[in-house]
């Protein structure tokens, strides 16, 4: 893998899309039965309504949004977010730059953002058992931290954020405060139904190119174990976790793993990392294709978890397409956009 001088990737060539939509896919029916009637007032000096929660809804729904360019001759890329966020991790960084949903457009791969179940547009059902335990949210304290930003901090203020992040730090800290709007509610319950409207999604779309991001990682394994032949090849940013089981599915699928800088400085990921590493052992042995692609190695240091926000994010986005350009390449009867 090669690189220019980090920093200086600019993907701007034109995208003319071909279609652009979004659709929601998985989950299932729900009957309740002997539940209270309610009224509520949902509006102010509304009158109030009568809220009747037994009959049938849905649940465990994932909202989908995609985009195909005008002409393209590779396979989609499915993007899954992270833990605590949204699928607006991959469309515009905190500061206002192209996300890798929109260049990687550019580049000429059709693309699909999921909103994970219980997040964003996918929505949460209160009455459901998945959901009984109080939700979790994020500060920034925590965020800062755990996403490997920097050292602990006391408050949001730049001046605290630039006095305690890593050395060479890539992240936009002055949109520090933008990245936090992103945080959401989530749930430790609701695993199996995410990977279970992913698998969905596999089945309506694939065979597709997975790009998943901590939590996401863990579920593209699971969904990868489940489903193969839908899993062109699996793109993990910092994973959270392997699979489930001793990865032998994985043989045949391409896999990159990223990782970015300052592990060691951290509390769990030297751990983390090494439990996905025996998992990457395993399916090796059973005759998987996965490579590992850590920054630092290559000369690229500061990145942190959200490598895909920082201002080195197109530089990134450019190794990866070009391991997906020799891992998948793409058909010679067929026109490739990026050299049209």
């Amino acid at each position: 893998m090669t690189l220019a001088s980090p920093g200086e990737a600019d993907i701007t060539p034109a995208l003319t899309l071909r279609d652009i939509g979004s659709f929601f896919v998985g989950g299932q029916t729900v009957e309740t039965a002997d539940a209270a009637v309610e009224q509520h007032v949902l509006a102010r000096n509304g009158v109030p309504v009568r809220i009747d929660p037994n009959g049938t809804t849905w649940l465990g729904q994932m909202y989908v949004q995609y985009a195909i360019p005008a002409v393209s001759a590779r396979l989609p890329v499915l993007f899954w977010h992270g833990g605590s966020l949204t699928g607006v991790t991959w469309e515009t960084t905190p500061d206002g730059r192209q996300g890798w949903f929109n260049q990687f457009l550019r580049l000429g791969w059709p693309c699909y953002n999921v909103d994970a179940v219980e997040r964003g547009r996918s929505g949460w059902a209160p009455r459901d058992p998945h959901f009984a335990a109080p939700a979790m949210l994020r500060t920034w304290q925590d965020s800062f931290t755990q996403f490997r930003i920097g050292r602990p901090v006391r408050d949001g203020s730049l001046a605290s954020l630039a006095a305690a992040a890593y050395p060479n730090c890539r992240f936009p800290l002055d949109a520090f405060g933008a990245f936090m709007r992103q945080v959401v509610p989530r749930w430790s319950t609701t695993d199996d139904l995410a990977v279970d409207a992913y698998c969905r999604l596999l089945e309506q779309v694939g065979p597709a190119i997975i790009v998943a991001h901590s939590q996401g990682g863990a579920f593209a394994f699971r969904a990868a174990e489940r489903c193969p032949g839908q899993v062109a090849a699996i793109v993990a940013i910092e994973p959270a976790q392997g699979g489930t089981t001793d990865g032998a599915a994985l043989a045949g699928i391409p896999v990159l793993a990223v990782y970015g800088d300052h592990l060691n400085l951290d509390a769990r990921w030297p751990t983390i990392r090494a439990r996905t590493e025996h998992y990457f052992a395993a399916a090796r042995a059973a005759g998987a294709c996965i490579e590992v692609l850590d920054l630092p190695l290559q000369g690229i240091h500061g990145n942190s978890h959200m490598l895909m926000m920082e201002r080195n994010n197109a530089d990134i986005a450019l190794l990866i397409h070009d391991w997906l350009q020799k891992r998948l390449p793409v058909r010679p009867d067929q026109e490739d956009p990026t050299h049209a």
